[in-house]
């Protein structure tokens, strides 16, 4: 009698760690990070991260007509520090991800203090090495350590301001 449930026990434990390593449609909770993830029918899927006070969208200008946008040179995000993160996180895999010519997308959103208020996705090749307890590891990382930095004042209008970022291994 003993001997099935302990083999129930292993066969439920062993599920949950092979769910760790790979991306399923849908969602999926990692180290208490959420992700919601889909395959378009592109080469990349999508891994919608965004905080649940955002699933309605971010908060928008109170100002009737649109803010002028924020210009090449006007923000400045830490992108530095978003690499050391993810080189960090990723050392063991690194030559693996730059021989199969991966890459990385981040959707930032910043407050107008130059916090990171949410990441609203990530985009990743459908076949990635990233786990999603990496990614977990990452997204955890970056909102607490990105910053970015406005040079002018037109940003003041803009309770959210997005910015993306490609990383290329």
């Amino acid at each position: 009698m003993k001997h099935p449930i302990i083999f129930v026990i292993l066969a439920f434990l062993s599920s949950a760690v092979i769910a760790q390593d790979k991306f399923a449609e849908g969602k999926m909770i990692v180290d208490g990070t959420s992700f919601e993830i889909s395959f378009p029918r592109t080469e990349n899927m999508v891994v919608s991260s965004s905080l649940p006070q955002y699933k309605n969208g971010y908060p928008l200008t109170k100002s009737p007509t649109p803010p002028l946008p924020i210009r090449d040179g006007d923000m400045i995000v830490d992108t530095l520090t978003d690499r050391k993160i993810i080189y960090k996180v990723l050392k063991d895999k690194i030559e693996k991800l730059k021989m199969n010519g991966e890459q990385l997308t981040i959707r930032y959103v910043f407050g107008q203090d130059g916090n990171v208020l949410d990441i609203s996705s990530y985009s990743l090749p459908k076949n990635t090495l990233i786990t999603p307890k990496e990614l977990a590891q990452i997204d955890k990382c970056l909102r607490e350590k990105v910053k970015a930095t406005f040079k002018e004042r037109e940003y003041i209008e803009f309770p959210a301001i997005r910015y993306g970022r490609q990383i290329r291994f």
